[in-house]
């Protein structure tokens, strides 16, 4: 039977037991830490080469966004399998389950807030009270927007920082998500932050990331990118599956990428299609395991469905 991934409100207590003891025991093999420091090498590359010349943009600023992140999480899905066949990455909807008071908050689940002060993260199995230790933790340096900063400097906290709502204070809205799931066009050239900027056709991608907006609205950095920002700290930086609430919050992009496809299946459900030298095409393997195309990615329902 194909796995099936499910909305956290719906999992029972022991399906919650099961996926954070697998997540404590994929942490004590080091594969979660390997997997946080992919994450920052390859979020470091693409924020560097925003504006092309320097590399590959694989998983940021990139049509590979998704593709490249469905693997990732494959990757951490298949180690929690090894330790319990039953679990897969369940998903947080933020656009309706948006209260601290929520139970993905709760002490047996993904803990709380950080602590005043220093916004260190004190209740749940993630606190570095409770045995959750950083060893690859990165913050970004210089003038330029966390968002766009791909230089960092080893950060040596070895704890979780959440901070709710200080950076942005809201979550995203059922209207930005249906506005953009409107869009037919997957991504459009130059497949960067600036796509569909000053165009008729807007990039399905740059919405959903983040950092393309409707004239309606009124600020960048909706959906993606509020996710995070409205989570705080650790979430805000390269370093953001320091916080497994990264992959909850990832699982449910990953949904909304399959629900796109679903709603317009007569559109092109991955761009570009040919070779490009600055993102990978449609048949282009994904750095940095070099074994997976966006093509092969396409259909989840081979991997996992979801609930």
């Amino acid at each position: 039977m194909v796995p099936v991934r499910k909305n956290h409100l719906d999992m029972t207590a022991t399906e919650k037991r099961r996926f954070i003891r697998a997540l404590l025991r994929v942490k004590e093999t080091g594969v979660y830490d390997e997997l946080v420091r992919i994450h920052i090498q390859i979020n470091s590359g693409d924020y560097l080469d925003k504006d092309g010349g320097v590399g590959k943009r694989w998983g940021h600023m990139s049509p590979g966004l998704f593709p490249w992140h469905r693997q990732y999480l494959l990757i951490l899905e298949r180690a929690l399998q090894q330790f319990d066949p039953t679990v897969t990455i369940p998903y947080w909807d933020w656009t309706k389950d948006q209260s601290p008071d929520s139970p993905l908050w709760a002490d047996t689940f993904m803990g709380g807030n950080g602590r005043p002060g220093d916004r260190k993260v004190m209740t749940g199995p993630f606190a570095r009270c409770n045995g959750w230790k950083l060893n690859v933790s990165v913050v970004p340096v210089g003038d330029e927007h966390p968002a766009f900063n791909g230089n960092y400097t080893t950060d040596d906290r070895d704890y979780l920082v959440r901070d709710f709502g200080t950076t942005n204070p809201a979550l995203p809205t059922v209207k930005e998500l249906q506005d953009t799931l409107a869009l037919t066009a997957y991504d459009t050239p130059p497949y960067n932050y600036t796509s569909g900027y000053g165009t008729e056709t807007q990039s399905l991608r740059n919405h959903l990331e983040g950092y393309a907006k409707f004239p309606w609205e009124a600020n960048l950095g909706k959906l993606h990118g509020a996710g995070h920002t409205w989570v705080g700290g650790h979430m805000l930086y390269i370093g953001s599956p320091n916080d497994p609430i990264f992959f909850m919050h990832h699982s449910f992009i990953d949904k909304l990428w399959s629900m796109w496809q679903k709603a317009h299946p007569d559109v092109p459900q991955y761009l570009p299609v040919e070779e490009h030298p600055d993102v990978p095409s449609l048949h282009t393997k994904l750095a940095p395991w070099y074994s997976m195309s966006p093509a092969e990615l396409l259909d989840h329902s081979k991997f996992y469905t979801y609930a």
